[in-house]
């Protein structure tokens, strides 16, 4: 049953395209934005690269967080799911499995082609893609309980958006640490540890939250 709902994620997330090319450019658009700012000197830029990518993809990802669960609850599908004998845990984690292979499996994608902009050697790219990876995966969890707390209030995505942000900080300076380490040749692993066990931690609670604030947002209705 979960597998059958993460394929209908996916062909539903394949219907609409538009919200992935949105994400894209608006994740390109801010990369580029700020070496235009700061001018196009490598020293420069080498010392803000880091935090430019992480800001840029936290900037991007946070408004799709509002879709996580709107259309199944506006469709009816969210009720189904609670009649049925389908775990709600299950259903969460899948959403939250989806919607990072949809919208953060393009923003990583996008990054190599970053690279050549803020001249970022390749060798460093793999483990790269892992840190912000172990980081985007963090903040779909934290998109996932910002998602349900909201559902069903007026501008859902506006709220959503401010419950995320303060809460999304430590992980962008985990992720932002680890990656300038691994850019400037000193030892990372330290910062990304501790991006890795955040990640971990909110894969087990974002379900329990999540779960919790979607039974009392349905009950509420």
């Amino acid at each position: 049953m979960l597998g059958q709902l993460f394929l209908r994620d996916i062909r539903l997330a394949m219907r609409r395209p538009g919200e992935v090319i949105s994400a894209i450019t608006y994740f390109v658009m801010i990369a580029t934005l700020f070496p235009l700012a700061v001018g196009p000197a490598p020293d420069k830029l080498a010392l803000i690269t880091s935090a430019i990518l992480w800001i840029a993809v936290l900037l991007a990802a946070l408004p799709s967080f509002d879709r996580l669960y709107v259309d199944d609850e506006a469709s009816g599908f969210l009720d189904r799911i609670i009649v049925s004998r389908t775990p709600l845990s299950g259903y969460v984690l899948v959403r939250i499995a989806s919607h990072f292979l949809v919208m953060g499996g393009p923003l990583l994608l996008t990054v190599p082609v970053l690279a050549l902009f803020f001249a970022i050697a390749p060798y460093h790219l793999p483990i790269m893609l892992v840190i912000m990876a172990a980081g985007l995966a963090a903040l779909t969890c934290l998109g996932s309980i910002g998602a349900a707390l909201t559902l069903g209030a007026r501008r859902s995505g506006l709220l959503s958006a401010i419950l995320v942000l303060p809460l999304s900080f430590p992980l962008l300076i985990f992720g932002t640490l680890a990656t300038e380490a691994l850019l400037t040749g000193t030892a990372y692993h330290a910062h990304f540890y501790l991006l890795l066990s955040s990640c971990l931690f909110l894969l087990v609670l974002s379900p329990i939250a999540s779960v919790f604030a979607l039974r009392i947002a349905i009950e509420e209705r």
